[in-house]
């Protein structure tokens, strides 16, 4: 049975170095899971950046939608899976759905948010099945001001709900503030 140790911080804050740290010292084979998308030429530098720290013997699985069939499969072959990052997944999730942000229906944020939390279920039931331990990254949202626009008030209440539920089956939680790994749970 595999365990969740989750990471979480600020952007910028050291988080996937740290993740990466972990993850290696799982052992050799490590699945790096990816849900970030190229979708202008400066988070392209991002994604091949984060390629360029991690070590070239990961096998890396691009999977912006769905991790959780990743981690069903990886799971049962690898020593230890890196998921970077939850926030992302949230985001490519509610933004793959054709809504009007400017009068949000309630029902249809209910379904969308319904969605997110249905594959971080099966996240969290992939890695109780894997016979490798999952490190999971998401950005820390609860810290800031509250948003301007209905769309990134959404995001940041369904990311901090993803970030609750995923801490509460995680076996460790650290917080990276500056580069700073503090253990706070487990």
């Amino acid at each position: 049975m595999g365990r969740i140790l989750l990471v979480t911080g600020g952007a910028r804050s050291g988080k996937s170095s740290f993740a990466e740290r972990l993850a290696g010292g799982l052992g050799q084979n490590i699945a790096y899971i990816a849900t970030a998308r190229v979708l202008d030429d400066e988070m392209g530098d991002r994604i091949a950046q984060h390629q360029l720290q991690r070590p070239a013997t990961w096998r890396t699985h691009e999977a912006p939608d769905c991790p959780s069939a990743v981690i069903v499969d990886a799971g049962q072959r690898c020593d230890g899976l890196l998921l970077d990052c939850l926030a992302m997944l949230t985001a490519n999730r509610i933004l793959a759905q054709s809504i009007d942000w400017e009068s949000p229906a309630p029902a249809r944020l209910n379904g969308i948010e319904a969605s997110v939390m249905t594959e971080i279920e099966a996240i969290v039931a992939a890695a109780a099945n894997s016979r490798a331990d999952l490190v999971v990254v998401t950005n820390e949202v609860g810290c800031g001001i509250v948003p301007e626009s209905a769309m990134a008030r959404f995001f940041r209440d369904c990311a901090g709900r993803v970030n609750q539920r995923m801490a509460a089956a995680a076996a460790e939680v650290y917080l990276v503030v500056s580069g700073i790994p503090m253990r706070i749970k487990g």
